[in-house]
């Protein structure tokens, strides 16, 4: 296949995806039951608009911390009507107790400068969904993404609805608007968050700021190499070291490296891996304080949790870390935040509250917003992939660890293929059950294995060796291989088959082993 006939294949499935998105499916277009369900399907929402398909695990709101909240409300109408003039001790005070729920949009929207952003850009973003729309190379894997981004919540549960939409034109639009990132994996929940509080006009601008302003500069964290993350994670290593030595030992004699469990905390902030109500608390200081609060709340959540962490192994840590806190957490959020205040105090006291000054590979090298559809003739290619061995070209990372997670977790939320006995923690996707899963692969060229690496081991193109590496991705990296689907395989099909990915030196012979419909990449010394 030569470059014109790739391009039009390109042009051809983006038409596509578009259009779903832009029109909606057509009377021919098959949807998955499971990616349109009906609201008689649940049984209950909670007050953040996530579905409790088991009315038996609804928890009902405080009524005392609703009435609380109530009062909150005509304080906060007061201080956002004299937001010019409102102190910053103030402000600070009353975001450390609580933005109430109904407020936070125009909470968020403040603190991000939204409105000066969309005064200044008018008409900025309409203009970069459509040459996303034209242009976009990341069109697909943002539509794969999409259905598998909080597909449990309300807003997004029904495919191609209004707000999939609204999450869709971002995504496309902003991978045209800052070249330097394109579209990450990861991006897609930030967004999607900031949907459920913002238009779509504003959230794609406090997602311009929260990548762009020095107060986050996120844009560290989604560049390949992950500069930002890996000196996130150095200045962890130092407040455990420094604070918390004992159980730094503890972790380390267990093989629990620190890339193993911060990747979400510091990559999104904290999602999914808290409760959301506690996640949302996070949230609001994070935007009130900037990127601190990652280090500060990493240490908080250890110190407050150290003593059942040093009776847990590897395995267990593991599960403790990226599971049982986000779905067993024991602390109430208003305590956990005051812990929070306590551990940033103590961490500037020992003069850690600050990760450092941002590399220079970590800046912006081109212009936000400067679009020329010769900057990525090469991206184009991601779509179809040339062929090598019947193996589509990926850098060959080195040390990949794996991370283990609960069963139970996997099935209810996230989206990859079995890896090593267990579904792969995709810290990069939420989606719901079996059965989204095989509407994933159904709509899907490619299969795609999951295994895990420390952004320490990502290396660069290597054009002697015959496996190298897509862009890599944030907490995973996927290995994209072809597969035949004649017919639709059933959701138990897919969860019963085993893909072993082993990736060692770059000596290694690679090798590929096949289980049913999925084909890996592995290397064997």
């Amino acid at each position: 296949m030569n470059e014109d006939e790739i391009a039009d294949k390109v042009y051809e499935e983006r038409e596509r995806i578009v259009d779903l998105y832009r029109n909606g499916p057509g009377d021919g277009t098959i949807i998955d039951p499971v990616d349109d369900p009906t609201i008689n399907d649940y049984f209950k929402l909670d007050r953040f608009g996530f579905i409790i398909g088991d009315e038996s695990k609804f928890k009902k709101e405080d009524p005392q911390e609703i009435k609380i909240e109530v009062n909150r409300e005509q304080k906060w109408l007061k201080m956002i009507s004299n937001w010019d003039s409102l102190s910053r001790d103030k402000l600070k005070r009353r975001v450390y107790k609580g933005i109430p729920n109904s407020l936070r949009g125009k909470v968020w929207a403040k603190l991000l400068g939204v409105d000066q952003l969309t005064d200044d850009q008018k008409n900025k973003y309409k203009h970069m969904c459509e040459l996303a729309w034209e242009h976009s190379p990341d069109v697909r894997q943002i539509d794969l993404d999409v259905n598998r981004t909080y597909r449990e919540h309300i807003n997004f549960r029904k495919r191609y609805n209004f707000k999939q939409q609204e999450l869709f034109n971002i995504l496309s639009a902003y991978s045209i608007y800052n070249l330097d990132i394109g579209y990450t994996q990861g991006m897609s929940q930030i967004a999607a968050l900031l949907l459920m509080y913002l238009s779509e006009d504003e959230a794609f601008w406090a997602l311009s700021n929260l990548i762009s302003n020095s107060k986050y500069y996120m844009h560290g964290f989604f560049i390949p190499g992950f500069p930002k993350l890996i000196r996130f994670q150095d200045h962890h290593d130092k407040i455990m070291n420094k604070l918390l030595p004992k159980l730094k030992k503890h972790l380390d004699k267990n093989g629990v490296e620190t890339g193993l469990y911060t990747l979400k905390w510091f990559f999104q902030c904290f999602l999914d891996r808290i409760p959301f109500k506690l996640t949302l608390r996070v949230w609001d200081t994070f935007l009130l304080e900037g990127d601190k609060i990652l280090s500060a709340m990493a240490y908080c959540l250890l110190k407050l949790h150290r003593h059942q962490l040093y009776a847990l192994g590897m395995d267990d840590i593991l599960n403790f870390l990226q599971v049982k806190l986000e779905q067993n957490y024991q602390l109430t959020a208003d305590y956990t935040i005051e812990k929070l205040q306590e551990c940033l105090v103590e961490l500037k006291k020992n003069k850690l509250d600050n990760a450092g000054q941002p590399s220079q590979n970590e800046k912006l090298k081109r212009e936000l917003g400067i679009f020329n559809p010769d900057d990525i003739p090469v991206r184009k290619k991601m779509f179809f992939q040339p062929q090598i061995n019947g193996v589509g070209k990926i850098r060959k990372p080195i040390n990949a660890d794996q991370i283990h997670s609960s069963p139970e977790q996997d099935s209810q939320r996230q989206g990859s293929i079995i890896t090593n006995g267990k579904n792969s923690l995709d810290d990069v996707s939420s989606i719901v059950g079996d059965s989204s899963r095989r509407s994933l692969l159904d709509t899907s060229v490619t299969s795609a294995a999951t295994t895990t690496v420390s952004p320490q081991s990502i290396q660069n193109d290597d054009a002697g060796s015959d496996v190298t590496c897509v862009s890599p991705q944030p907490d995973v990296l996927r290995i994209y291989v072809p597969y035949d689907t004649p017919t639709k395989k059933s959701p138990t099909s897919v969860s019963n088959k085993i893909t072993t990915i082993q990736v060692m030196d770059e000596m290694a012979t690679p090798t590929v082993e096949t289980d049913g419909m999925f084909k890996a990449v592995s290397t064997i010394n």
